[in-house]
């Protein structure tokens, strides 16, 4: 379990997350206002979105902007690669460089870093986020496959070797058996492993990966702002109701 704020993560219902993935500043300071207004726990800022993502200025001005009007709810900071589903391809100097700086900011309560992509830049930075007191977010994202049991089983041992406080791996489920399939064996890693899993469906199928995460031990989930819907994703204010009412079931 993962302890941040008033949050426990690995325990009980899972967390919901939600995304500001505007471009501009005003865009993500309107969508930082909605998620403080949301029933969402964790704020992600998808930094690799922003038109300004390289400009040191920016970012932290945008992170101090954001922290300010999302109040006590719990930030983290999130730059995605290409490699991993993001926009941009960046070399590993870049990729840490930009991750150190939100560390570096104390604005953020939990960091996010790619765990599949390459072992030095991974490794740099989750000794670095430790150094700071920061849990560590490990993700990789299958979207072009479908992982097998063994292959989903082998990624979150290795984010757990490599020191990640929580693995989150995001799935395209190709229909509602593999849903089954992929969630059940998030419950026997829980059931193995002492140690925070998130499996994050995407796609139609995927949607049923973010209600029902709480019956196979998933601890995060990921609901979507008013406005930023597309397929398979839920509004974050239904994907509360929704947990709520499996929850009290």
């Amino acid at each position: 379990m993962v302890e941040i704020r008033e949050l426990k993560i690995g325990s009980g219902k899972p967390k919901i997350c939600v995304e500001l993935t505007g471009e501009t500043e005003a865009e993500l300071l309107y969508q930082a206002r909605q998620a403080a207004g949301s029933p969402a726990e964790i704020i992600e800022w998808r930094a690799d979105l922003f038109e300004n993502r390289t400009k040191t200025e920016s970012v932290l001005r945008l992170l101090k902007s954001i922290r300010m009007n999302i109040g006590s709810k719990a930030f983290m900071f999130t730059f995605r690669t290409e490699d991993e589903g993001g926009v941009l391809h960046v070399r590993d100097e870049e990729y840490i460089s930009i991750v150190k700086l939100a560390i570096d900011s104390r604005l953020i309560d939990l960091v996010d870093i790619e765990c599949c992509v390459s072992e030095y830049r991974t490794t740099e930075l989750i000794n670095y986020a430790h150094q700071h007191n920061l849990p560590v977010v490990g993700t990789n994202n299958a979207f072009l496959k479908v992982l097998t049991v063994g292959e989903m089983d082998f990624r979150v041992r290795y984010m757990q070797k490599l020191g990640a406080d929580i693995a989150r791996i995001g799935v395209r489920p190709s229909g509602k058996k593999d849903v089954y399939r992929l969630l059940l064996a998030t419950h026997d890693l829980c059931e193995d492993l002492d140690f925070p899993i998130a499996v994050i469906g995407y796609g139609e199928a995927g949607k049923y990966t973010r209600v029902l995460g709480e019956l196979f031990g998933s601890s995060l989930t990921r609901g979507v702002l008013n406005g930023t819907a597309a397929e398979g994703e839920i509004d974050v204010f239904r994907l509360a109701s929704l947990i709520d009412n499996l929850n009290e079931m």
